[in-house]
């Protein structure tokens, strides 16, 4: 065995198919959370995209890495002229994971001085798949 066979493969490129699913996906989940989220208090958003009943089998290499997955999402959302603020990148991102069976968390942080300002990620085994924008020491709850 050469060390060549040892060193990690690139990442596999996604095909044109599963990146127009993906976004058809992002979409979707992202009306679904702008819909819950106006409907519904925020804990009993995170519940609902968790219980989604309808579980996603891995296809593609986007399905099989967490972070490229959050990272795509929001190359898409980041295109919307809506609301893609970081609470709903986070959402969709949570909501598109839980169908898979990925277990991740909503974390919320906050600062009240300068001006008040305040942030949200996802986060899996204590890892962010969205930027924390250095909010890691304003956690005010973890969902």
């Amino acid at each position: 065995m050469s060390p060549t066979d040892l060193a990690p493969r690139p990442p596999q490129a996604a095909t044109l198919r599963e990146r127009v699913a993906l976004v058809a996906e992002v979409l979707v989940t992202y009306g679904w959370v702008r819909w819950s989220v106006r409907r519904r208090d925020l804990p009993t958003v995170v519940a609902a995209l968790r219980s989604s009943r309808r579980r996603h089998a891995p296809r593609g290499p986007l399905d099989a890495d967490e972070r490229r997955m959050a990272a795509a999402a929001v190359r898409v959302l980041e295109r919307l002229p809506g609301d893609s603020r970081c609470l709903t990148r986070s959402l969709v991102v949570l909501a598109m994971l839980a169908r898979r069976g990925v277990a991740v968390r909503l974390v919320l942080a906050a600062r009240p001085t300068p001006t008040f300002s305040a942030h949200a990620w996802v986060e899996r085994s204590g890892r962010p798949l969205l930027p924390t924008r250095e909010f890691d020491d304003a956690r005010l709850a973890e969902l």
